[in-house]
């Protein structure tokens, strides 16, 4: 079995986004497809990747869920879905769950 990942997008929090919290520093978001390659097939996963550069200091949080479906078109537009409404890690798997049930 190989696993690896491709990196499909990043987006971050600005000003607007961030108008109604208590932070002030810069926030990032990387979205992943992950891989797993079988020998009879390819399973497709997401991760997501939040950044928060605080000062001197980067603290990173992240999420994956494996195994979401073989299809590597479906994977992506779920992710661009995920990149589109700033979803994060902590949010990930809620989100995921409500945009499965949708379809």
């Amino acid at each position: 079995m190989i696993d690896f990942k491709t990196c499909y997008g990043m987006t971050y929090f600005d000003e607007n986004d961030l108008k109604e919290t208590q932070i002030n520093h810069r926030v990032e978001l990387e979205y992943y497809r992950t891989n797993k390659c079988t020998e009879d097939d390819f399973e497709y996963g997401i991760e997501i990747c939040k950044k928060e550069y605080i000062d001197d200091n980067i603290t990173v949080e992240t999420n994956k869920i494996e195994n979401i479906t073989n299809s590597s078109d479906k994977v992506i537009e779920i992710i661009n879905t995920l990149k589109k409404y700033k979803v994060t890690p902590v949010g990930l798997n809620d989100v995921l769950e409500d945009l499965m049930k949708a379809n």
